[in-house]
């Protein structure tokens, strides 16, 4: 994450939407970049374990099933890659915005992705 505002931004965020739910494959992609650490050399495979046992807890009742259909339509129509049209569905099916700063996904979706700032 960059420097300054973006960074004041995105810290008052977590602390207001510290609720927010995310589509199962979350868990995934946590835990291909802990693996990719771990190979890395930046963690230890026990600390890797325990920052993963960790998110699941922390993230076990916010974990959203995503509807896999209006996933695969989505990436189809809006060109997004299926990861992403997973939190622009979930975000649609709730009626709530999708803050990112990934341009394709604010491109793609303006109804309902909006910029950190």
């Amino acid at each position: 994450m960059r420097e300054g505002s973006e960074r004041s931004s995105a810290r008052g965020l977590r602390v207001r939407r510290c609720e927010a739910p995310a589509p199962a494959i979350l868990l995934s992609e946590l835990r291909n970049v802990l693996v990719g650490s771990v190979r890395g050399g930046l963690l230890d495979a026990d600390d890797a374990l325990g920052m993963l046992d960790d998110a699941g807890r922390i993230l076990a009742d916010r974990v959203a099933a995503v509807d896999g259909a209006a996933v695969f339509r989505s990436a189809l129509d809006l060109g997004l890659s299926a990861y992403d049209a997973e939190f622009v569905v979930l975000a649609r099916a709730l009626g709530t915005p999708l803050v990112t700063e990934d341009h394709q996904i604010l491109e793609a979706a303006p109804g309902v992705a909006v910029p950190l700032a």
